[in-house]
């Protein structure tokens, strides 16, 4: 007799697997980019490495949602010479911003300011300043379509993207201010995922959410043309 009734082979899979093993998969995906991106840093001497890098692995993280399977290796390292100079032009004068504002915050926990007035503006500033640069410094690499246009162009829209988007833009900054907190507390994390993981968290609150945005700003430009 034929045995009936029951589904077999994958069916069988409970969902909780299937999650799991998507969860370590990803894992996995970011440890991977973590590491390439580390390399291709350190192979534009940090400085001019940093930027494409970045670029790159959100490159291969963007991909990796369309559910192809990503060769992690070559996608990254073409993304990363293709845009070497405009990643650069792009995103390094946020990265001196995010830097002077860093330092200011370091000078005020260190007392170099004149009175606590003084010392309360200047603190509120350079957050405002750091949240602000770190969040379109986060546009320009989570989001492809941004990346395309002119350099003012991007340079105009990224920074008026965090308040375009206030509630995911408060979320990034939130997640990445806890993230680092960790990152700094274990070190490890940090070697083995920390830029891959903030990296994939930004395209994850930003990526596909901007880009039906800027669909929607040239579909009117277009229309009131």
């Amino acid at each position: 007799m034929s045995r009936t009734g029951g589904p077999t082979g994958a069916a069988q899979v409970p969902g909780w697997v299937m999650r799991a093993n998507e969860m370590i998969e990803r894992v996995l995906l970011v440890l991977r980019v973590n590491l390439l991106w580390m390399l291709l840093s350190l192979l534009g001497l940090v400085v001019a490495g940093v930027a494409p890098a970045s670029v790159a692995a959100a490159d291969a993280l963007i991909a990796s949602r369309h559910g192809a399977k990503v060769r992690v290796l070559p996608l990254m390292w073409s993304a990363y010479r293709r845009q070497f100079i405009g990643a650069n032009l792009r995103l390094l004068p946020l990265l001196v911003v995010q830097l002077g504002s860093a330092a200011m915050i370091w000078i005020v926990i260190g007392g170099g300011t004149p009175g606590q007035v003084a010392a309360f503006v200047l603190s509120g500033l350079a957050v405002a300043s750091l949240a602000w640069s770190s969040l379109s410094a986060a546009a320009i690499v989570a989001v492809p379509r941004l990346r395309r246009q002119d350099l003012l162009v991007t340079w105009r829209l990224a920074l008026l993207l965090p308040g375009a988007l206030p509630g995911r833009s408060i979320l990034l900054i939130l997640a990445l201010s806890v993230w680092l907190v960790l990152c700094a507390a274990l070190w490890p994390l940090a070697l083995l995922v920390g830029a891959g993981a903030a990296i994939d968290l930004a395209t994850s609150l930003l990526g596909r959410r901007t880009e039906l945005l800027l669909e929607d700003l040239a579909r009117s430009g277009t229309a009131s043309a």
